[in-house]
């Protein structure tokens, strides 16, 4: 009986390591310019690939989390992700691309361990929250082109980055952050502008 409980567990282990490896593969062969580290975790359905837009040069490091779900139960709004030319995902960043759109500029930087969320749950009394549709109110995360997200923080759906923005390390953005500003913080607010040349 034991035997046949790891011989299960360990046919479970093998066929979930061959379907990433394929989806991660799949998804490097439609974008030869793509540099994805071979830990990246590419989830997406098998049949849709197209949910996923790459551009030239993009890096994907060790250890992301790159889920893409064009379809769900929780809500009616598509997912889908688009990576701008010459963007970054530093190692272990987690994006989860259901329920929404999620858009990184070109030239952007998503920093390690980042998370970006197009969509969340609803919050809803006497409701176990992993059962509730979700909120269709705030969906979507946009980073326009050469942004720079620092390290461990979490972009929250309905979030907008303009373009030349910082986010320092840590920060959990909700809302707009308007182009060539400096913002931090839990929540993020302004820091600063962002310099020019001449300062």
């Amino acid at each position: 009986m034991i035997i046949i409980r790891d011989i299960v567990v360990l046919w479970r282990d093998v066929t979930q390591r061959a379907r990433r490896f394929v989806l991660r593969h799949r998804i490097c062969v439609r974008n030869p310019t793509l540099r994805s580290d071979p830990t990246a975790l590419w989830d997406y359905p098998f049949r849709r690939p197209d949910a996923i837009e790459v551009g030239e040069n993009v890096t994907v490091g060790a250890y992301c989390e790159i889920v893409v779900y064009p379809t769900t139960r929780h809500s009616s709004i598509a997912g889908r992700l688009i990576l701008g030319h010459g963007a970054v995902l530093a190692t272990g960043a987690n994006i989860r691309a259901a329920g929404g759109t999620i858009r990184v500029g070109s030239a952007s930087v998503i920093g390690q361990h980042t998370v970006v969320v197009a969509a969340n749950h609803r919050i809803l009394r006497g409701v176990p929250y992993l059962n509730t549709h979700w909120d269709e109110s705030r969906v979507g995360v946009v980073v326009g082109d050469n942004v720079w997200v620092a390290a461990n923080c979490t972009l929250l759906p309905g979030t907008t980055i303009g373009d030349n923005a910082m986010i320092a390390a840590g920060s959990v953005v909700r809302g707009d952050v308007p182009s060539n500003e400096i913002w931090g913080g839990v929540p993020a607010r302004r820091l600063k502008a962002v310099p020019s040349l001449d300062e």
